[in-house]
């Protein structure tokens, strides 16, 4: 039984055999476009391999984050549980650290400051110009708070604030 291996024989022995010969032995534009060829593999190996790479430090940080979780769960439960039986076999009050405050209720406010708190918050200063757009100045908002009578200064516009009628109550 003899096998002949000649029938398997392709081609590309020819190129493997000498594959400098081979190359130099095509037309200008087939080498131009071999090497093209052989670049863009390369790059798409190298990318192939980067995103391969990517994906599995991806996965080992997601598979070590969930890990992690898992047992920082599990060994808070059981520092829970066993926080509880030394409670429960000690027979002390357990503590409670995550109290909350009360809150102190502040002062009454006295009626002569309530009326002025009311007129200072309804006294709104305007901070841009309705008519031109430009930001009203430093001295044209103190100019309105001690007058309450101000000008523009790009356009000339009047601001006028009045203090705001007191409710009958």
């Amino acid at each position: 039984m003899n096998i002949d291996w000649t029938i398997l024989q392709t081609g590309w022995d020819y190129v493997w055999q000498d594959p400098i010969g081979w190359f130099l032995a095509l037309p200008l534009l087939t080498q131009i476009l071999v090497l093209i060829g052989i670049i863009a593999l390369t790059i798409a190996a190298i990318i192939l391999v980067y995103y391969i790479l990517k994906g599995v430090a991806y996965l080992l940080y997601y598979l070590f984050k969930g890990l992690f979780y898992l047992l920082k769960g599990l060994f808070l439960g059981l520092y829970k549980l066993f926080e509880a039986l030394y409670y429960v076999i000690s027979g002390k009050p357990k503590k409670k650290d995550g109290s909350i405050p009360q809150t102190l209720e502040p002062p009454p406010i006295p009626p002569e400051q309530i009326s002025n708190l009311i007129q200072h918050n309804e006294i709104r200063v305007p901070t841009y110009c309705t008519e031109c757009g430009q930001k009203i100045t430093g001295s044209m908002e103190s100019l309105l708070t001690s007058r309450g009578v101000a000008f523009c200064f790009y356009c000339g516009k009047q601001f006028e604030i009045r203090a705001a009628e007191q409710p009958n109550f």
